[in-house]
C-alpha cells in the first residue's frame, strides 16, 4: 500500500512538472501588451557604426534596417515606431570628436539620401518589423571629406529600447589604403643579379613588402648610365592617389630626380609627376600625391643620383587609393 501512494506521489508531481513546463514554454508565445521587460531595438543601431560604401561612386545605393522586439511573450497590438534625423546624437559625436582632436563629421549633402518611409510597424503576435530602405546616391559626396547621419527610433506607445539601440549611426567616407601588392609583377631596365646579397638587386625587391631589401640597377660587369626605369604592372585596374617610395635603408646615394608616368594599356603613358625630388635622409615611405585614377602600370623613371654615380637602387614602392 505504501508503494502505491508512493507511486502516486510520484506520477502526480511529474504531471504537474509536465504542465508547468508547457506552460513556462507556451509563455514565450502568448499575446502580450505588458511593457515590464520589453525592448525595442534597431538591430543597425546596436551592431554600432554602419558605413556606406562611397567608392566607386555611382547613382544609387542602398541600406536596409528593421526594428526588433525583446521581451516574454508576443505583442498582442501594433507597435508603430518612427524615425527622424538626429542632430543632438550628431553634435554629440562631433562634440567628442573635437575634444579627440579630430576632424568633425559633416550632415549628409542636400539631396544625397532618402528613405522609403519614416515609420515602421510591429504587427501583433511577430518579433520584428518590415524593412526599411535608406536609398543613397554616392556621386553627391565628396571623397575628402567625412560625413554622418544618425537616424533615431522613436515610440509613443511606452515601449522602450535598448542601450545603444535607437539611434543608428551611418558614416559615409574613403578611407585611403594601401593596395595589395600579392598579384603585381615588377621589371626594370636592368637588375643587379648578383653581389647584393639574397633577396637584393632583382626588381622583385620592389614590391615583397620587405623595406630591408631593395633593387639594384647594374653596376657589373658593366654600369649602363642614367636614366634607368622600373615599371610595376598591378595585372587590373586600381584606383590610384598616392604613391609611396621607399629608399634603401643603409645607402644614401641613390637617385635624387625622377618623374613617374601611368598607364591602362601599357602602351599609351601619360605623366603622372615631374621633375620630383627625393629627400636623402629620410628613411620612411616618401609619399606623393597624383591627381587621382585608375590605373593598371606605373613607371617611375630616374634622371640623376645624388653622387653622380650611373647606377642607383630603391627599396620600396607602395600605392595608395580607394
Amino acid at each position: 500500500m505504501k508503494f502505491i501512494n508512493k507511486s502516486t506521489i510520484v506520477l502526480a508531481l511529474s504531471a504537474f512538472a509536465f504542465i508547468s513546463c508547457q506552460k513556462e514554454e507556451a509563455s514565450y508565445e502568448e499575446l502580450t501588451d505588458t511593457k515590464d521587460g520589453v525592448f525595442l531595438s534597431v538591430q543597425k543601431a546596436v551592431n554600432g557604426y554602419q558605413d556606406l560604401q562611397l567608392f566607386p561612386q555611382i547613382a544609387e545605393r542602398k541600406d536596409l534596417f528593421s526594428v526588433n522586439y525583446g521581451g516574454l511573450g508576443l505583442p498582442s497590438s501594433d507597435i508603430q515606431v518612427v524615425f527622424e534625423e538626429d542632430k543632438a546624437a550628431m553634435d554629440s559625436v562631433n562634440l567628442a570628436r573635437k575634444n579627440r582632436g579630430e576632424e568633425e563629421y559633416l550632415s549628409f549633402p542636400a539631396g544625397s539620401y532618402a528613405i522609403d518611409k519614416n515609420s515602421a510597424t510591429i504587427k501583433s503576435g511577430q518579433l520584428s518589423s518590415e524593412f526599411l530602405t535608406l536609398i543613397y546616391n554616392p556621386e553627391k559626396f565628396d571623397l575628402e571629406k567625412k560625413y554622418l547621419l544618425a537616424l533615431k527610433a522613436s515610440n509613443s506607445q511606452g515601449y522602450q529600447f535598448k542601450n545603444n539601440g535607437s539611434t543608428i549611426f551611418y558614416i559615409a567616407e574613403v578611407v585611403e589604403k594601401s593596395h595589395s601588392k600579392s598579384e603585381w609583377t615588377a621589371t626594370a631596365s636592368s637588375i643587379q643579379e648578383s653581389g647584393e646579397g639574397e633577396g637584393n638587386g632583382i626588381a622583385r625587391a620592389l614590391i615583397d613588402g620587405n623595406t630591408s631589401t631593395f633593387w639594384h640597377s647594374m653596376w657589373s660587369p658593366s654600369s649602363p648610365p642614367f636614366p634607368h626605369w622600373i615599371q610595376i604592372d598591378f595585372k587590373n585596374e586600381i584606383y590610384v592617389t598616392q604613391i609611396g617610395l621607399t629608399r634603401r635603408q643603409n645607402n644614401s646615394n641613390g637617385f635624387k630626380t625622377f618623374d613617374i608616368e601611368g598607364s591602362k594599356d601599357g602602351k599609351t603613358w601619360v605623366t603622372l609627376l615631374k621633375d620630383q625630388e627625393m629627400d636623402r635622409e629620410e628613411l620612411e615611405s616618401q609619399i606623393f600625391p597624383i591627381q587621382p585614377q585608375y590605373l593598371k602600370q606605373i613607371k617611375i623613371t630616374m634622371k640623376e643620383n645624388f653622387n653622380n654615380q650611373a647606377s642607383t637602387h630603391l627599396a620600396e614602392i607602395d600605392v595608395f587609393g580607394y
